[in-house]
């Protein structure tokens, strides 16, 4: 708890004291897997399921984040993580950092990583470790908000699963507020 503390401390005086660029992130991301049922008949929705591959989990994922420079830039974030086929429900919080690959104009090419905690609140969600990798695209726009597009992995390191750890790769898409 004083870890949190101090960072979130450091975080706020950082953001107050500074004059960089601070914008707020929405993500949606959604994990995909080999249909189980393919080419078998759906009763629901009456006819053949042909659909090689579907989606299995939904990931809500908002932040801020701090520009540093024209190639560093990081973040505090919040999520809800949802596995409905393997009943998990996880909230994220963490720090997070995107380095810029390549930048053309005002879109970037970068890589990100993240390291935090899961957030219990009630017995249906997980406590444990989170991290996130992944590789983005920032496309920037003439108005106040933006678009990213990204591939990320995460890891969530939880005691009672399987293995200890619930291992996802995610394709996502969202917006960042100028």
């Amino acid at each position: 708890m004083k870890k949190l503390f101090f960072i979130v401390t450091f975080f706020a005086s950082l953001i107050s004291y500074s004059q960089r660029d601070i914008n707020y992130n929405f993500t949606i991301n959604t994990t995909f897997t080999a249909n189980e049922n393919f080419g078998e008949y759906d009763e629901y929705f009456d006819e053949v399921d042909w659909a090689l591959i579907v989606p299995r989990a939904i990931m809500l994922r908002n932040g801020f984040n701090v520009k540093l420079n024209n190639f560093v830039a990081v973040g505090i974030n919040l999520g809800f993580d949802w596995h409905p086929d393997l009943d998990v429900l996880a909230i994220p919080y963490y720090l997070d950092s995107k380095f810029t690959l390549v930048q053309v104009d005002d879109d970037t090419f970068y890589i990100g990583g993240g390291v935090g905690k899961l957030l219990k609140i009630g017995k249906a969600f997980e406590r444990g470790n989170y991290y996130k990798v992944g590789i983005g695209y920032h496309i920037s726009t003439e108005s106040s908000h933006s678009f990213v597009l990204n591939v990320d992995f995460h890891q969530k390191k939880i005691a009672k699963f399987e293995n200890g750890r619930l291992n996802s790769l995610s394709f996502g898409l969202g917006m960042i507020f100028l």
